[in-house]
């Protein structure tokens, strides 16, 4: 699903939606950096146009999803008319790499047809955000989720307690690393036919599925039940220069009890944490 956002509420302003009151935070230290990557990207797109918000933002190798697909999110949007629509988001949960060249936000968004119509569609972005190589913030992955209304939380925004990355040696992380440590999770997953593995998962996870609020309770997580198969094809990934932070993406087919496929993408951001293994944080299947 290619997201269309155009609203946002930005430091020192509080915005009204509904019933909701989303007011402007801050979080302690450089996590910040990426929190005011996303609102800027989301009041370019109330300013302007989603279309121009999402070129300025974009990295050139940029991926969005469509349709079940890893697209070039920069070619995807060039060939995109301008909306009218109208999305609000904000993020209400972010982090960040010892290394301070990668993280992630993720929130709730609603779309109306203006800005001054009332939401008709509602659901969760995630966003992966890296600098470049001026040290610019740009966005190197995107996907989001919908569900028929929205939450009734209005949940603030937080990240993770972190350590200090002053005299730390990145950790021994590659590319390569996590893609080999992805094709065995994924080759597991599409043994037993499950969408994840919670043993995979760290104590901050959150799951994202299309028709469900998050799940952001290692608890609840290994509760979940599935009535569905799927199974994965992993594309590509990349990792932090402190080899902490990482994400991996590529397609999924979703088949239901009545045989019926489906296609979708997915999303997933993994954290090695002191003393573990790559854990999922973040686990996004959406079309």
């Amino acid at each position: 699903m290619i997201r269309f956002f155009a609203g946002v509420c930005v430091l020192g302003v509080g915005v009204s939606l509904g019933s909701f009151k989303v007011a402007a935070q801050k979080l302690s230290g450089p996590v910040q950096e990426v929190v005011d990557a996303e609102l800027a990207f989301a009041q370019m797109s109330r300013d302007k146009s989603t279309k121009e918000a999402f070129l300025e933002h974009l990295s050139a190798d940029g991926v969005i999803f469509s349709n079940g697909e890893p697209v070039n999110g920069v070619d995807a949007w060039k060939k995109r008319p301008p909306g009218n629509g109208n999305l609000f988001w904000w993020p209400v949960f972010a982090d960040i790499s010892l290394a301070e060249d990668m993280g992630y936000t993720t929130g709730p968004y609603q779309m109306s047809k203006d800005k001054n119509g009332d939401p008709f569609a509602f659901g969760y972005y995630s966003t992966v955000w890296k600098k470049n190589g001026s040290g610019t913030w740009k966005v190197v992955a995107d996907l989001g989720i919908n569900f028929e209304s929205p939450e009734e939380d209005n949940h603030p925004l937080r990240t993770v307690r972190r350590s200090s990355s002053k005299g730390k040696k990145p950790l021994q992380s590659t590319k390569d690393g996590l893609i080999f440590i992805e094709q065995s999770y994924t080759q597991w997953l599409n043994e037993t036919g499950n969408s994840f593995l919670p043993e995979y998962f760290s104590r901050e996870c959150r799951i994202h599925r299309s028709g469900s609020w998050p799940y952001t309770s290692w608890k609840v997580i290994e509760n979940i039940q599935e009535d569905r198969q799927f199974y994965f094809e992993p594309i590509d990934a990349d990792v932090s220069e402190s080899g902490d932070l990482g994400y991996t993406y590529g397609r999924v087919k979703i088949e239901s009890r009545d045989g019926n496929m489906e296609k979708a993408s997915y999303l997933r951001v993994w954290k090695r944490e002191p003393d573990t293994n790559w854990k999922i944080v973040l686990d996004v299947i959406g079309s």
